[in-house]
């Protein structure tokens, strides 16, 4: 990421859209965090994010004594893609 666009979003101008998202809260380091990834690095953390879900999903519904078909993710096809 450019030094200068980081740090306009670390120290933003007042009344600037990047003055108002940190007034109104959000974490703009979080945003540098992220666009200072590449695209693959960023799919890559999507994919292990959905694989967790459904794991965790997998494990409430084996608690329940039941499993729903129909709400389950194609772990396989993300979890290829992913290597």
């Amino acid at each position: 990421m450019n030094r200068s666009i980081e740090e306009q979003l670390l120290n933003p101008q007042p009344s600037t859209a990047a003055a108002r998202a940190r007034d109104f809260g959000i974490d703009l380091t979080l945003l540098i965090g992220r666009l200072n990834l590449t695209p693959e690095e960023r799919l890559r953390e999507l994919q292990r994010a959905m694989i967790e879900i459904e794991t965790m999903r997998a494990g409430l519904q084996r608690q329940d004594g039941h499993l729903h078909e129909s709400s389950r993710t194609d772990v396989a096809t993300a979890d290829s893609t992913s290597s």
